[in-house]
């Protein structure tokens, strides 16, 4: 059967600017400060014990992991999960671009353009084809039996496309800000590039205290 290995994959909390639905790929925002209060309430216990926690080396990630995993450090922290890299349109919206010709062919072909200074859709594949494959080798090495990756959207779409039980495009999958997905699997099923046994939401528990989990 091989060895046992659950992945979880948590989206980053919400920023000031997700709420203005910006583009914001690699900028380094912070975690706006109701959603910093809210994160500080949720907690994740009583789930599996996390074995290696692995982030975006972002900054709303970071912070992420630490409100809901009291404020433990990520055994590893990588640009490789981070979001694609917009480039010039970081931090701007839909209507801020829309009268740009090389926008509008972005949003007809957003898997074959790219944004100007930005990422491919293929190489951000890539990218995140590596940042699990390292995350996988890390969790055999330490002989992990449960891996919590705190990441960003496009690479969890991308994920859940790739390796859930049901095939659906990139854009079906819903997933909420400091929300995510368990996939139940084995280290030869993810070596094998095989989609998981079993997949789950994450339901966090809420502490009516606030920061009950440990953090300040």
């Amino acid at each position: 059967m091989g060895r046992h290995l659950a992945v979880t994959l948590i989206r980053h909390g919400m920023t000031e600017l997700n709420r203005r639905k910006a583009y914001i790929g690699w900028l380094d925002a912070p975690l706006a400060a109701e959603e910093s209060d809210r994160l500080c309430r949720l907690q994740w216990g009583p789930f599996d014990p996390v074995d290696l926690l692995v982030t975006s080396d972002l900054r709303r990630c970071r912070e992420t992991a630490a409100l809901l995993f009291g404020g433990r450090e990520a055994d590893w922290c990588t640009s490789r999960w981070r979001e694609l890299s917009f480039g010039a349109w970081e931090g701007k919206t839909f209507a801020e671009l829309e009268a740009e010709p090389a926008y509008r062919q972005w949003l007809a072909s957003p898997f074959s353009a790219a944004p100007p200074g930005g990422e491919r859709y293929a190489e951000f594949q890539a990218r995140i084809k590596q940042a699990l494959a390292e995350t996988i080798a890390l969790a055999e090495q330490s002989e992990a039996r449960h891996v919590v990756i705190v990441t960003h959207g496009g690479p969890m779409r991308f994920l859940l496309g790739q390796y859930a039980p049901d095939a659906r495009p990139f854009w079906e999958w819903e997933v909420p800000f400091a929300g995510g997905y368990t996939f139940e699997s084995t280290i030869e099923r993810w070596k094998g590039g095989e989609r998981c046994i079993s997949l789950s939401a994450v339901r966090f528990k809420e502490n009516e205290n606030g920061c009950g989990n440990g953090t300040e």
